[in-house]
């Protein structure tokens, strides 16, 4: 039986790893870990630039999803 799964997450790049949105996208669809799947990546948003620092609420693994959405209401 096949399922479809819809997942929301974050991606900090802070070292410009990314060179545009469908960079993002294209390298999440062709990602080795998804093989034995098909993924769509539909919908990206981006915030503006901003220093990365070490005392960046988003700079800890335990990081709440508020603490990422700051950053889109800066925009």
């Amino acid at each position: 039986m096949a399922k479809v799964y819809k997942a929301e997450f974050y991606i900090t790049d802070m070292s410009n790893e990314f060179y545009s949105v469908d960079d993002l996208k294209e390298k999440i669809e062709e990602s080795p870990t998804f093989r034995w799947s098909l993924v769509h990546v539909s919908d990206v948003k981006e915030s503006e630039e901003f220093e990365w620092g070490n005392d960046l609420k988003i700079n800890n693994i335990a990081a709440a999803t508020e603490d990422y959405e700051e950053y889109f209401k800066k925009k």
